[in-house]
């Protein structure tokens, strides 16, 4: 079994031209794992790679905030890397929504590459962007200072690239390999304390953050993000 962990590195670029962070950030912490199973029953040449996910869906934050349901939608999944002298890549195009809630992937998306040894290897997952609907929607509640439960809507609305990166994969012919991303909301709203939340403006009873709403709590949250930018493989 083959394993390779990385943090993936956060192409940031948002449709607000006065929103701007300094870098590569890292809008959401991921791990990617890239697990060969081998099979004894298959003989092939080629391997494919389908994205899963997981989430830190029902867990609660310090500060009483956690996040349950959720939707983010995905366009294209990219796979290039150099099998000796020989340049691979691989884009599949599919639009295709991740349950924040199970991590489930719908429709499936996945690619086929040749088996090998690859070099300068790089998985990309792009997000949809083609209106103003957000591409990221987590929602989850928050529990205040008086225990009362507010409703929190996080958006983020933009054409975002998440890249992982590696020198080497050892890819085994006829095997299937899987992407694992993990989403977690809580990381992103790891260093917001509760005294912002409860000053948080509400939009019909909810706290909405956003570029436009609350964004002060947005910034700072990406600002964390950047802090925590780093790519690292085992």
């Amino acid at each position: 079994m083959l394993v390779i962990q990385a943090v993936i590195i956060k192409k940031f670029s948002m449709k607000n031209p006065n929103f701007k962070l300094l870098g590569i950030l890292t809008a959401f912490i991921f791990a990617i794992t890239l697990t060969s199973c081998s099979s004894d029953d298959v003989d092939s040449t080629d391997s494919t790679i389908r994205l899963a996910v997981n989430t830190t869906a029902n867990s609660r934050m310090a500060s009483d905030i956690s996040f349950d349901s959720g939707s983010i939608t995905i366009r294209e999944l990219v796979f290039d890397g150099n099998n000796g002298d020989v340049s691979v890549t691989r884009t599949k195009e599919q639009i295709a929504t991740i349950d924040y809630a199970t991590g489930v992937v719908t429709p499936e998306v996945s690619v086929t590459i040749p088996a090998g040894t690859y070099e300068d290897v790089n998985l990309g997952i792009e997000l949809q962007d083609v209106n103003d609907n957000p591409t990221v929607v987590i929602n989850g509640s928050y529990t205040n200072s008086k225990s009362e439960v507010i409703s929190v809507r996080f958006e983020l609305n933009s054409g975002e690239v998440f890249e992982a990166n590696a020198e080497s994969v050892i890819i085994p012919a006829g095997t299937d390999l899987v992407g694992k991303i993990t989403f977690d909301a809580n990381s992103w709203f790891s260093t917001i304390t509760s005294n912002q939340m409860d000053n948080a403006t509400r939009t019909d009873g909810v706290i909405v953050i956003s570029e436009s709403s609350n964004s002060a709590i947005f910034n700072i949250v990406a600002d964390r993000l950047d802090v925590e930018t780093q790519a690292k493989f085992q």
